[in-house]
Protein backbone atom coordinates (compact mmCIF):
# COMPACT_ATOMS: atom_id res chain seq x y z
CA UNK A 1 0.00 0.00 0.00
CA UNK A 2 1.09 3.15 -0.49
CA UNK A 3 1.84 5.69 2.76
CA UNK A 4 0.37 9.21 3.50
CA UNK A 5 3.28 11.46 3.73
CA UNK A 6 4.49 13.17 6.80
CA UNK A 7 3.26 15.88 8.67
CA UNK A 8 5.93 19.27 7.71
CA UNK A 9 6.55 22.52 8.70
CA UNK A 10 5.65 24.99 6.15
CA UNK A 11 1.86 23.16 6.58
CA UNK A 12 -0.44 25.79 8.14
CA UNK A 13 -2.84 23.15 9.24
CA UNK A 14 -0.56 20.70 10.98
CA UNK A 15 0.69 21.41 14.45
CA UNK A 16 4.24 21.79 13.13
CA UNK A 17 3.85 25.15 12.01
CA UNK A 18 3.51 26.89 15.65
CA UNK A 19 5.81 24.46 16.97
CA UNK A 20 8.95 25.35 15.34
CA UNK A 21 8.01 29.07 14.65
CA UNK A 22 7.38 29.06 18.53
CA UNK A 23 7.66 26.33 20.69
CA UNK A 24 11.80 25.49 19.02
CA UNK A 25 12.80 29.25 19.61
CA UNK A 26 11.45 29.55 23.13
CA UNK A 27 13.14 25.72 23.98
CA UNK A 28 16.50 27.09 22.87
CA UNK A 29 16.41 30.29 24.29
CA UNK A 30 15.65 28.57 27.74
CA UNK A 31 18.70 26.47 26.91
CA UNK A 32 20.84 29.80 26.76
CA UNK A 33 19.07 30.87 29.86
CA UNK A 34 20.22 27.58 32.14
CA UNK A 35 23.28 27.16 30.37
CA UNK A 36 24.14 30.50 32.06
CA UNK A 37 22.78 29.54 35.16
CA UNK A 38 24.98 26.73 35.61
CA UNK A 39 28.27 28.41 35.19
CA UNK A 40 27.45 30.90 36.90
CA UNK A 41 27.41 28.69 39.73
CA UNK A 42 30.03 26.06 37.80
CA UNK A 43 32.76 28.89 36.77
CA UNK A 44 35.12 26.19 35.05
CA UNK A 45 32.28 25.52 32.87
CA UNK A 46 31.99 29.15 31.64
CA UNK A 47 34.18 28.81 28.06
CA UNK A 48 32.50 25.60 27.38
CA UNK A 49 29.02 27.44 28.02
CA UNK A 50 29.85 30.41 25.87
CA UNK A 51 30.83 27.72 22.70
CA UNK A 52 27.56 26.29 23.04
CA UNK A 53 25.50 29.42 23.75
CA UNK A 54 27.22 30.76 20.08
CA UNK A 55 26.11 27.81 18.84
CA UNK A 56 22.25 28.26 19.88
CA UNK A 57 22.07 31.49 19.00
CA UNK A 58 23.34 30.83 15.52
CA UNK A 59 20.65 27.93 15.50
CA UNK A 60 17.91 30.38 16.49
CA UNK A 61 19.08 33.28 13.83
CA UNK A 62 18.48 29.94 11.46
CA UNK A 63 15.62 29.25 12.23
CA UNK A 64 14.31 32.94 12.03
CA UNK A 65 15.82 33.20 8.27
CA UNK A 66 14.86 29.49 7.47
CA UNK A 67 18.17 28.44 7.06
CA UNK A 68 19.26 24.75 5.67
CA UNK A 69 19.48 22.05 7.62
CA UNK A 70 23.26 20.98 7.10
CA UNK A 71 24.32 17.39 7.61
CA UNK A 72 26.24 16.46 11.01
CA UNK A 73 30.41 17.02 10.48
CA UNK A 74 32.71 14.13 10.38
CA UNK A 75 33.71 14.83 14.11
CA UNK A 76 30.27 15.08 15.43
CA UNK A 77 29.85 11.55 13.63
CA UNK A 78 32.65 10.44 15.18
CA UNK A 79 31.47 11.09 18.29
CA UNK A 80 28.18 9.65 17.93
CA UNK A 81 28.55 6.85 15.02
CA UNK A 82 24.48 6.65 15.35
CA UNK A 83 24.23 10.30 13.46
CA UNK A 84 25.74 9.35 10.23
CA UNK A 85 22.08 7.39 9.57
CA UNK A 86 20.71 11.29 10.19
CA UNK A 87 23.06 12.24 7.11
CA UNK A 88 21.90 9.74 5.17
CA UNK A 89 17.93 10.12 5.92
CA UNK A 90 19.21 13.99 5.02
CA UNK A 91 20.21 12.96 1.85
CA UNK A 92 17.35 11.18 0.90
CA UNK A 93 14.93 13.55 1.75
CA UNK A 94 17.06 16.78 -0.02
CA UNK A 95 16.39 14.76 -2.95
CA UNK A 96 13.12 15.56 -2.90
CA UNK A 97 13.20 19.09 -2.09
CA UNK A 98 15.98 21.27 -0.06
CA UNK A 99 15.27 20.68 3.42
CA UNK A 100 15.17 23.87 5.51
CA UNK A 101 13.97 24.54 9.10
CA UNK A 102 10.59 26.00 8.12
CA UNK A 103 9.91 23.54 5.55
CA UNK A 104 11.48 20.18 6.39
CA UNK A 105 9.53 16.75 7.77
CA UNK A 106 8.44 17.86 11.37
CA UNK A 107 9.81 14.93 13.66
CA UNK A 108 12.90 13.94 11.71
CA UNK A 109 14.19 17.89 12.04
CA UNK A 110 12.35 17.21 15.70
CA UNK A 111 14.79 14.17 16.32
CA UNK A 112 17.85 15.71 14.26
CA UNK A 113 17.17 19.11 16.58
CA UNK A 114 17.78 17.01 19.95
CA UNK A 115 20.72 15.30 18.68
CA UNK A 116 22.43 18.55 17.71
CA UNK A 117 22.11 19.94 20.79
CA UNK A 118 23.45 16.67 22.54
CA UNK A 119 26.61 16.77 20.48
CA UNK A 120 27.28 20.13 20.79
CA UNK A 121 27.45 19.47 24.46
CA UNK A 122 29.38 16.35 24.32
CA UNK A 123 32.00 18.04 22.88
CA UNK A 124 33.02 20.08 25.60
CA UNK A 125 35.19 19.40 28.25
CA UNK A 126 32.58 20.76 31.21
CA UNK A 127 29.38 20.08 29.81
CA UNK A 128 30.17 16.45 28.29
CA UNK A 129 26.80 15.33 30.87
CA UNK A 130 25.16 18.51 31.47
CA UNK A 131 21.10 18.16 30.98
CA UNK A 132 20.25 21.53 29.83
CA UNK A 133 16.69 20.64 30.46
CA UNK A 134 17.51 19.10 34.05
CA UNK A 135 16.27 22.35 35.69
CA UNK A 136 13.17 22.64 33.93
CA UNK A 137 12.18 18.98 34.41
CA UNK A 138 12.88 19.49 38.23
CA UNK A 139 10.72 22.73 38.36
CA UNK A 140 7.84 20.77 36.87
CA UNK A 141 7.66 18.00 38.89
CA UNK A 142 8.13 20.55 42.22
CA UNK A 143 4.87 22.08 40.81
CA UNK A 144 2.87 19.01 41.01
CA UNK A 145 3.56 18.01 45.15
CA UNK A 146 0.14 18.03 45.63
CA UNK A 147 -0.70 15.29 42.70
CA UNK A 148 2.17 13.09 44.35
CA UNK A 149 0.84 13.44 47.93
CA UNK A 150 -2.62 12.53 46.54
CA UNK A 151 -1.64 9.38 44.77
CA UNK A 152 1.18 8.30 47.29
CA UNK A 153 -1.99 8.93 49.97
CA UNK A 154 -4.32 6.80 47.81
CA UNK A 155 -1.99 4.35 46.89
CA UNK A 156 -0.55 3.66 50.47
CA UNK A 157 -4.69 2.46 51.25
CA UNK A 158 -4.83 0.24 48.09
CA UNK A 159 -1.60 -1.30 48.79
CA UNK A 160 -2.72 -2.46 52.05
CA UNK A 161 -6.37 -4.28 50.74
CA UNK A 162 -3.83 -5.74 48.15
CA UNK A 163 -1.74 -7.02 50.72
CA UNK A 164 -4.40 -8.36 52.79
CA UNK A 165 -6.19 -10.77 49.54
CA UNK A 166 -9.62 -8.63 50.10
CA UNK A 167 -9.13 -7.69 46.04
CA UNK A 168 -11.66 -9.88 43.71
CA UNK A 169 -10.73 -10.41 39.87
CA UNK A 170 -13.76 -7.56 39.02
CA UNK A 171 -11.97 -5.05 41.32
CA UNK A 172 -8.65 -5.80 40.18
CA UNK A 173 -9.84 -5.03 36.58
CA UNK A 174 -11.50 -1.85 37.39
CA UNK A 175 -7.88 -0.53 39.29
CA UNK A 176 -6.13 -1.35 36.26
CA UNK A 177 -8.34 0.69 34.10
CA UNK A 178 -8.22 3.19 36.88
CA UNK A 179 -4.43 3.39 37.06
CA UNK A 180 -4.09 2.70 33.22
CA UNK A 181 -5.98 6.60 33.38
CA UNK A 182 -3.95 7.96 35.80
CA UNK A 183 -0.79 6.85 33.51
CA UNK A 184 -2.93 8.08 30.52
CA UNK A 185 -3.22 11.64 31.56
CA UNK A 186 -0.38 12.13 34.40
CA UNK A 187 -2.82 13.57 36.52
CA UNK A 188 -4.55 13.12 39.42
CA UNK A 189 -7.17 15.26 39.80
CA UNK A 190 -10.64 13.88 38.37
CA UNK A 191 -9.81 10.34 38.72
CA UNK A 192 -12.11 9.89 41.93
CA UNK A 193 -12.59 6.26 41.75
CA UNK A 194 -9.47 6.07 44.79
CA UNK A 195 -10.06 9.08 46.00
CA UNK A 196 -10.55 9.62 49.75
CA UNK A 197 -12.54 6.42 51.81
CA UNK A 198 -13.95 4.73 48.42
CA UNK A 199 -14.23 0.88 49.55
CA UNK A 200 -13.33 -1.44 46.67
CA UNK A 201 -17.10 -2.20 46.60
CA UNK A 202 -17.70 1.14 46.19
CA UNK A 203 -15.26 0.82 43.00
CA UNK A 204 -17.66 -1.90 41.78
CA UNK A 205 -21.31 -0.27 42.15
CA UNK A 206 -23.22 1.62 39.55
CA UNK A 207 -22.21 5.04 40.82
CA UNK A 208 -18.58 3.88 40.07
CA UNK A 209 -19.20 2.56 36.94
CA UNK A 210 -21.05 6.26 35.85
CA UNK A 211 -17.81 7.90 37.80
CA UNK A 212 -15.77 5.53 35.32
CA UNK A 213 -17.89 6.53 31.99
CA UNK A 214 -17.78 10.36 33.13
CA UNK A 215 -13.97 10.06 33.30
CA UNK A 216 -13.77 8.23 30.14
CA UNK A 217 -15.68 11.10 27.97
CA UNK A 218 -12.60 12.18 26.22
CA UNK A 219 -10.77 9.19 25.76
CA UNK A 220 -11.90 8.51 22.04
CA UNK A 221 -10.59 5.07 21.15
CA UNK A 222 -9.95 3.01 23.92
CA UNK A 223 -8.72 -0.62 24.20
CA UNK A 224 -7.99 -0.79 27.91
CA UNK A 225 -10.19 -3.94 28.02
CA UNK A 226 -8.24 -5.57 25.59
CA UNK A 227 -5.10 -4.83 27.38
CA UNK A 228 -6.91 -6.58 30.79
CA UNK A 229 -6.92 -9.49 28.26
CA UNK A 230 -3.53 -9.58 27.09
CA UNK A 231 -1.96 -8.65 30.42
CA UNK A 232 -3.94 -11.52 32.70
CA UNK A 233 -3.86 -13.94 29.98
CA UNK A 234 0.30 -14.21 28.88
CA UNK A 235 2.40 -16.76 31.01
CA UNK A 236 5.25 -14.23 30.19
CA UNK A 237 3.91 -11.83 33.16
CA UNK A 238 6.10 -9.13 32.28
CA UNK A 239 5.44 -5.49 31.49
CA UNK A 240 7.32 -3.06 29.73
CA UNK A 241 6.83 0.63 29.39
CA UNK A 242 8.93 2.88 26.57
CA UNK A 243 8.81 5.77 28.61
CA UNK A 244 7.61 9.79 27.75
CA UNK A 245 7.71 12.48 29.97
CA UNK A 246 10.21 12.66 33.70
CA UNK A 247 8.66 14.23 36.89
CA UNK A 248 4.75 13.50 37.55
CA UNK A 249 4.01 11.66 34.23
CA UNK A 250 6.82 9.75 35.15
CA UNK A 251 5.38 9.29 38.61
CA UNK A 252 2.19 8.39 37.42
CA UNK A 253 3.57 5.53 35.43
CA UNK A 254 5.60 4.34 38.60
CA UNK A 255 2.21 4.36 39.72
CA UNK A 256 0.30 2.28 37.28
CA UNK A 257 4.04 -0.34 38.37
CA UNK A 258 3.33 -0.44 41.30
CA UNK A 259 0.08 -2.17 40.84
CA UNK A 260 1.25 -4.35 38.67
CA UNK A 261 3.79 -5.59 40.96
CA UNK A 262 1.23 -5.57 44.12
CA UNK A 263 -1.54 -6.94 42.19
CA UNK A 264 0.49 -9.83 41.27
CA UNK A 265 -0.80 -9.38 37.85
CA UNK A 266 2.74 -9.32 36.75
CA UNK A 267 6.31 -9.90 38.59
CA UNK A 268 8.24 -7.83 36.67
CA UNK A 269 8.47 -4.45 34.88
CA UNK A 270 10.83 -2.94 32.56
CA UNK A 271 11.45 0.64 31.94
CA UNK A 272 12.64 1.97 28.79
CA UNK A 273 14.78 5.33 28.89
CA UNK A 274 16.18 7.87 26.52
CA UNK A 275 19.92 7.72 26.45
CA UNK A 276 20.12 11.43 26.12
CA UNK A 277 18.25 14.88 26.75
CA UNK A 278 15.21 14.35 24.54
CA UNK A 279 12.34 16.81 23.84
CA UNK A 280 13.02 18.36 26.71
CA UNK A 281 11.04 16.56 29.27
CA UNK A 282 11.30 12.99 28.36
CA UNK A 283 13.05 10.39 31.00
CA UNK A 284 16.67 9.28 31.06
CA UNK A 285 17.76 6.46 33.72
CA UNK A 286 19.18 9.04 36.22
CA UNK A 287 15.60 10.98 35.89
CA UNK A 288 14.48 7.88 37.48
CA UNK A 289 16.90 8.20 40.34
CA UNK A 290 16.10 11.88 40.67
CA UNK A 291 12.59 11.44 41.31
CA UNK A 292 13.49 8.70 44.10
CA UNK A 293 15.53 11.20 45.68
CA UNK A 294 13.64 13.84 45.12
CA UNK A 295 10.64 11.43 47.00
CA UNK A 296 12.72 11.56 49.77
CA UNK A 297 13.64 15.01 50.09
CA UNK A 298 11.56 17.24 52.74
CA UNK A 299 13.40 20.45 51.18
CA UNK A 300 12.59 19.71 47.46
CA UNK A 301 8.52 18.96 48.64
CA UNK A 302 8.74 20.99 51.93
CA UNK A 303 4.73 21.92 51.30
CA UNK A 304 3.67 18.29 51.42
CA UNK A 305 6.17 16.86 54.19
CA UNK A 306 4.71 19.24 56.67
CA UNK A 307 2.58 16.88 58.36
CA UNK A 308 3.54 12.87 60.02
CA UNK A 309 0.66 11.14 58.48
CA UNK A 310 1.74 12.80 54.70
CA UNK A 311 5.62 12.54 55.02
CA UNK A 312 4.50 8.45 56.09
CA UNK A 313 2.32 8.08 52.92
CA UNK A 314 5.33 9.33 50.55
CA UNK A 315 7.96 7.46 51.88
CA UNK A 316 5.85 4.13 51.90
CA UNK A 317 5.96 4.89 48.37
CA UNK A 318 9.29 5.46 47.96
CA UNK A 319 10.32 3.06 49.92
CA UNK A 320 8.35 0.45 47.67
CA UNK A 321 9.80 1.73 44.69
CA UNK A 322 13.25 1.06 46.23
CA UNK A 323 12.94 -2.57 47.18
CA UNK A 324 11.14 -3.72 43.97
CA UNK A 325 14.07 -2.03 42.47
CA UNK A 326 16.14 -3.94 44.69
CA UNK A 327 14.74 -7.53 44.28
CA UNK A 328 15.13 -6.69 40.35
CA UNK A 329 11.17 -6.39 39.69
CA UNK A 330 11.80 -2.73 38.63
CA UNK A 331 14.51 -2.11 36.05
CA UNK A 332 15.85 0.22 34.00
CA UNK A 333 16.86 -0.04 30.25
CA UNK A 334 17.72 2.29 27.53
CA UNK A 335 18.78 1.66 23.83
CA UNK A 336 19.89 4.42 21.28
CA UNK A 337 16.87 2.80 19.07
CA UNK A 338 14.87 5.48 21.27
CA UNK A 339 16.29 8.66 20.04
CA UNK A 340 16.65 7.97 16.60
CA UNK A 341 14.18 9.51 13.96
CA UNK A 342 13.24 5.59 13.18
CA UNK A 343 9.49 4.61 13.31
CA UNK A 344 8.94 1.98 15.26
CA UNK A 345 7.77 -0.01 12.33
CA UNK A 346 11.64 -0.78 12.52
CA UNK A 347 11.44 -2.38 16.17
CA UNK A 348 11.84 -5.95 14.11
CA UNK A 349 14.90 -5.21 12.77
CA UNK A 350 16.45 -4.10 16.05
CA UNK A 351 17.55 -7.70 16.86
CA UNK A 352 18.88 -7.15 20.00
CA UNK A 353 15.86 -4.81 21.30
CA UNK A 354 13.39 -6.76 19.47
CA UNK A 355 14.49 -9.98 21.38
CA UNK A 356 14.26 -7.63 24.65
CA UNK A 357 10.68 -6.84 23.72
CA UNK A 358 9.60 -9.95 22.77
CA UNK A 359 9.88 -11.34 26.69
CA UNK A 360 7.35 -9.14 27.28
CA UNK A 361 3.16 -9.74 28.03
CA UNK A 362 2.60 -6.04 26.61
CA UNK A 363 4.67 -3.16 25.69
CA UNK A 364 3.11 0.25 26.64
CA UNK A 365 4.30 2.97 24.63
CA UNK A 366 3.36 6.40 26.77
CA UNK A 367 3.09 9.77 25.24
CA UNK A 368 2.78 11.77 22.53
CA UNK A 369 5.99 11.36 20.75
CA UNK A 370 6.11 7.62 21.57
CA UNK A 371 2.56 7.19 19.51
CA UNK A 372 4.06 9.80 16.45
CA UNK A 373 6.67 7.23 15.82
CA UNK A 374 4.49 4.21 16.05
CA UNK A 375 2.30 5.78 13.12
CA UNK A 376 5.31 7.16 11.09
CA UNK A 377 4.07 11.16 11.92
CA UNK A 378 1.93 10.60 8.66
CA UNK A 379 -1.00 11.79 7.23
CA UNK A 380 -3.58 8.98 8.05
CA UNK A 381 -6.83 9.14 7.82
CA UNK A 382 -8.46 9.37 11.23
CA UNK A 383 -10.30 5.96 10.66
CA UNK A 384 -7.33 3.89 9.31
CA UNK A 385 -7.25 1.22 12.31
CA UNK A 386 -4.16 1.57 14.51
CA UNK A 387 -3.06 -1.87 13.48
CA UNK A 388 -2.43 -0.49 10.07
CA UNK A 389 -0.77 2.64 10.84
CA UNK A 390 1.45 1.10 13.18
CA UNK A 391 2.59 -1.48 9.62
CA UNK A 392 5.08 -4.16 10.23
CA UNK A 393 5.02 -3.82 14.31
CA UNK A 394 1.18 -5.10 13.79
CA UNK A 395 2.41 -8.24 12.81
CA UNK A 396 5.55 -8.48 14.69
CA UNK A 397 4.57 -11.01 17.21
CA UNK A 398 4.87 -7.47 19.92
CA UNK A 399 1.42 -6.68 22.24
CA UNK A 400 1.55 -2.99 21.99
CA UNK A 401 -0.67 -0.65 23.89
CA UNK A 402 -0.45 3.30 22.92
CA UNK A 403 -1.15 5.18 26.04
CA UNK A 404 -1.27 8.91 24.60
CA UNK A 405 -2.80 12.25 24.92
CA UNK A 406 -3.15 13.89 21.62
CA UNK A 407 -0.70 16.52 21.26
CA UNK A 408 0.74 16.45 17.60
CA UNK A 409 -1.26 15.84 14.31
CA UNK A 410 -1.94 12.05 13.91
CA UNK A 411 -4.71 10.27 15.03
CA UNK A 412 -5.84 6.90 14.08
CA UNK A 413 -8.40 4.62 14.84
CA UNK A 414 -11.67 6.40 15.28
CA UNK A 415 -14.80 5.73 13.58
CA UNK A 416 -16.41 7.59 11.02
CA UNK A 417 -17.62 11.18 11.52
CA UNK A 418 -15.94 11.64 14.76
CA UNK A 419 -13.28 13.82 13.50
CA UNK A 420 -15.40 16.20 11.83
CA UNK A 421 -17.16 16.91 14.76
CA UNK A 422 -14.05 17.35 17.16
CA UNK A 423 -12.99 19.82 14.47
CA UNK A 424 -16.18 21.25 15.04
CA UNK A 425 -16.24 21.10 18.49
CA UNK A 426 -12.53 22.65 19.14
CA UNK A 427 -13.93 25.97 16.72
CA UNK A 428 -16.61 26.18 19.20
CA UNK A 429 -14.87 26.81 21.75
CA UNK A 430 -12.82 29.48 20.32
CA UNK A 431 -10.41 28.20 18.49
CA UNK A 432 -9.47 28.91 14.80
CA UNK A 433 -8.16 26.51 13.27
CA UNK A 434 -10.38 23.26 14.27
CA UNK A 435 -7.91 20.47 13.15
CA UNK A 436 -5.75 21.65 16.36
CA UNK A 437 -8.22 19.83 18.21
CA UNK A 438 -5.66 16.92 17.93
CA UNK A 439 -2.52 19.04 19.13
CA UNK A 440 -5.09 20.16 22.27
CA UNK A 441 -4.20 17.68 25.01
CA UNK A 442 -7.87 17.42 25.83
CA UNK A 443 -8.68 14.46 24.11
CA UNK A 444 -7.01 10.70 24.11
CA UNK A 445 -6.68 7.15 22.74
CA UNK A 446 -5.87 3.88 24.22
CA UNK A 447 -4.86 1.56 21.56
CA UNK A 448 -3.81 -2.10 21.35
CA UNK A 449 -2.65 -4.34 18.82
CA UNK A 450 -2.05 -8.15 19.45
CA UNK A 451 1.16 -8.97 17.43
CA UNK A 452 -0.67 -11.23 15.99
CA UNK A 453 -0.41 -11.68 11.93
Amino acid sequence: MSLPAPSYNDDPKSFAYPTVRQRWPTILEGAISDISSYTKEHPEATKCGEIVTSRLKTLLKEFREDGAVLPFSDPEIELKPELAAYNSELERFNKVKKVTWLTGPWLYLECYLYQLLNVWFRQTIHLKEFDVFENSKNKAFQQSSFGVLELCKRYETLSKQLASGAVDEDALKLLFYEFIDISLWGNATDLSLLAGNVTLDDIKSVQGAEVRKKNEEKIIANDSAKAWHQVTGDARKRVDFVLDNSGFELFADLCLTLYLLDSNLVDSVVLHCKEVPWFVSDTMPKDFDILLQQLKNVTFFSDIHASANDKAAIDFFSSKLESLVSQGKISIQHHPFWTSYANFWDIPHEKGLYEELKKSSLVIFKGDLNYRKLTGDLKWDTTTPFVTAIQELGSSGLPVLALRTCKADVVVGLPAGLNEKLIETYKEMGNEIGEFWTASGKWAVISYSSGLP
